[in-house]
């Protein structure tokens, strides 16, 4: 089963496609405004918020610790996932040339310590079924729902971070995750990342049942006693059909060059804030 995930990688360059991602709907769902700062206008950063490095250290380390263990069958020591973490997250704060933004009470420091504490709870209690993939690119089509059917001629792009299979070949999408707080039901329920990957396992007909694919939430939860929890999720195909309309709409709005500012939490440490009240 794993040479049909090889078979199914995308071959040329997916970023070279015309193409949309879950990172672009999620953003513009956020905030339209930040959507055309960020992906139509090229305005330059203004603040970096700390979570991004934060977030990028941690993806960094559990991605070298899947490598390692779909490579060779062997768990590295949490010393080599600690390293690599340490050397990301330093590397991204300390050359940053842009101002970090960190909540009240947070430092670069107590970051890192609690990152560090973090992942050795993750090299503690992880433990994958067999890996048949890790950072696994995709690339999709999406239905035209608008203008009378057939696809549209952007694609549905992104990479997955694990795949996992049992001894049944049956697939697992999982997603790590740091939180500072646990996911409630409704988030679960309604979350666009698991009916995106659901999607996508199903589109390359490699889904867990008929029309949907198993999706595990493995979440950090930076909370004043650190925790790790673990989340299943499925969706149906009246959640992609959900997803496939929505993802319409936006583009048709994007396309109409409908970019308002949406002002709530988000605002908080947005990167583009002068630029946007001005």
């Amino acid at each position: 089963m794993e040479t049909n995930l090889a078979r199914l990688e995308p071959v040329e360059d997916i970023r070279a496609q015309l193409h949309f991602s879950y990172s672009q709907l999620s953003t513009y769902l956020i905030c339209p405004m930040k959507y055309g700062h960020s992906y139509v206008w090229g305005t330059p950063w203004e603040s970096k918020p700390v979570a991004l490095p934060f977030g990028k250290a941690v993806h960094k380390s559990a991605e070298a610790f899947y490598r390692a263990l779909l490579n060779t069958g062997e768990i590295i020591p949490v010393d080599q996932v600690i390293e690599t973490f340490t050397a990301v997250f330093d590397k991204e704060t300390k050359n940053s040339e842009l101002r970090l933004t960190m909540k009240e009470g947070e430092t670069v420091g107590s970051l890192r310590d609690q990152g560090i504490e973090l992942l050795r709870l993750f090299h503690t209690e992880i433990r994958p079924q067999r890996i048949a993939a890790v950072e696994f690119p995709f690339s999709v089509t999406i239905p035209d729902v608008l203008n009378g059917g057939g696809d549209l001629p952007i694609r549905l792009i992104g990479y997955l971070d694990l795949v996992e299979r049992d001894l049944q070949n049956t697939y697992l999408v999982g997603e790590l995750k740091t939180s500072n707080q646990k996911f409630s039901s409704v988030r679960l329920e309604h979350d666009l990342q698991a009916t995106t990957y659901s999607y996508v396992m199903s589109r390359l007909k490699l889904a867990t049942t008929k029309n949907s694919c198993l999706i595990r939430y493995d979440v950090l939860l930076k909370t004043k006693k650190i925790g790790f929890e673990h989340y299943f999720v499925t969706r149906s195909e009246a959640d992609h059909q959900r997803l496939i309309h929505l993802i319409n709409h936006v583009l048709r709005a994007i396309e109409l060059k409908v970019f308002y500012r949406n002002s709530d939490w988000q605002c908080g440490d947005c990167q583009f804030k002068k630029a946007c009240l001005e």
